[in-house]
């Protein structure tokens, strides 16, 4: 039987994750917006819906790591496939919005504002994907901090762990 603490992480989890999908979103738009002048919104949107993208990710992660632990079963059998598909795209995704980014550089197309804001935006969606698909770079419990201090070295991803969990039992790679 799952304990009351891990159940309320796991609604808190979810919770940050899904007000994140929202808010952050609107919050950049608002300031781009409330700046005006020209903004390059093809490039810094596209930047921002990876980063999205991948924060909803993360809420359907914790939805379905809530439910298995509620119902004590494991996560659904498309998880790994699904899970494994958004991970690729997440990288494609990156990589081919830097390749634009590069690009970019050396033409006057663009301002530097808006390259500024994409490769802001670009690294909060590699970061991300670290952080739910690699390592956790997100430490805020005392039981967390201390397996930081006392490991000295970041612990791996719950989401990627599952995936392997998952994918050892489907024969498939995380």
């Amino acid at each position: 039987m799952a304990t009351r603490g891990l159940l309320e992480r796991l609604r808190y989890l979810r919770s940050r994750e899904a007000l994140a999908t929202a808010v952050l979103p609107a919050l950049v738009v608002w300031s781009w917006w409330d700046k005006g002048g020209d903004v390059a919104w093809g490039l810094r949107g596209a930047a921002l819906a990876l980063l999205v993208w991948i924060l909803v990710q993360g809420t359907l992660y914790w939805h379905l790591k809530l439910a298995s632990v509620e119902k004590q079963a494991a996560l659904p059998s498309y998880f790994h496939g699904l899970f494994r598909a958004f991970k690729w795209s997440n990288l494609a995704g990156i990589g081919g919005l830097l390749a634009v980014l590069l690009a970019l550089l050396d033409q006057n197309s663009v301002s530097a504002s808006d390259l500024r804001w994409s490769a802001v935006l670009l690294a909060g969606a590699a970061l991300e994907q670290v952080n739910y698909y690699h390592y956790q770079l997100m430490y805020d419990t005392r039981a967390a901090l201390a397996h930081l201090r006392c490991k000295r070295r970041l612990r791996k991803a719950a989401l990627g762990i599952d995936m392997m969990r998952s994918g050892s039992r489907t024969g498939g790679k995380a």
